[in-house]
């Protein structure tokens, strides 16, 4: 009986070793290529509302520096993110902005400025300093990172079991507070910050696919 009683307990602790490791920071936010969302815009000022399309396009380099590049479209134009990923989190090398009939214009963080911060449990915090340049501008920037813990949010594409980070940043003379709630396998849901706040509306990932 005891025999018996030790083999379950070494199954059960080996079962949940396994499930402990299937749970990665890095699941919070997919990075595979043909990884699509499609998110409820508003616009908090003028209380215009718009759709934003996300997609994970494809890989890039430039010289030692490789990640992945996201593409984000709406009403306002396009923005590509060229992204980073190291055991500190997933972090924007530069941003490519263009609307119609204008050419794209490049904005870089120098260093890459952080866009997910690893590891994703609550009480993780990041302090980052660094600057923004584009054209003629040279910013400083100042970013503080939080992950906060757990909450259930809804959205149209349902409920999900989120962890929640807020951000605080200083460019220049501006600051900034964010608020994203991130769920495992399937990326940012929600994110409030600025002059916008987006809700999930369809998503389609390797390893999901929910489409409302």
């Amino acid at each position: 009986m005891r025999k018996n009683a030790v083999i379950l307990s070494l199954f059960l602790g080996l079962s949940q070793g396994v499930f402990a490791a299937k749970i990665s920071s890095e699941s919070f936010f997919p990075l595979t290529k043909g990884s699509e969302w499609v998110y409820n815009t508003l616009n908090k000022k003028k209380k215009e509302p718009f759709e934003m399309k996300v997609v994970m396009d494809g890989p890039w380099k430039d010289g030692e520096a490789s990640g992945m590049i996201m593409t984000q479209k709406d009403k306002r134009g396009t923005m590509r993110q060229f992204l980073l990923k190291n055991e500190k989190g997933i972090f924007i090398q530069k941003l490519a902005l263009s609307k119609a009939l204008t050419p794209e214009v490049n904005t870089r963080f120098t260093p890459a400025v952080p866009l997910l911060i690893f590891p994703l449990t609550p009480g993780t915090k990041v302090h980052w300093e660094g600057r923004l340049k584009v054209a003629w501008v040279d910013k400083p920037i100042i970013f503080d990172g939080d992950v906060m813990g757990w909450e259930d949010i809804d959205v149209p594409a349902g409920k999900f079991h989120c962890l929640k980070l807020h951000y605080h940043e200083k460019r220049g003379d501006e600051v900034i507070d964010e608020d994203a709630w991130y769920a495992e396998r399937v990326g940012q849901v929600k994110y409030d910050g600025g002059q916008y706040v987006k809700e999930l509306k369809s998503f389609k990932t390797e390893t999901m696919q929910l489409w409302k």
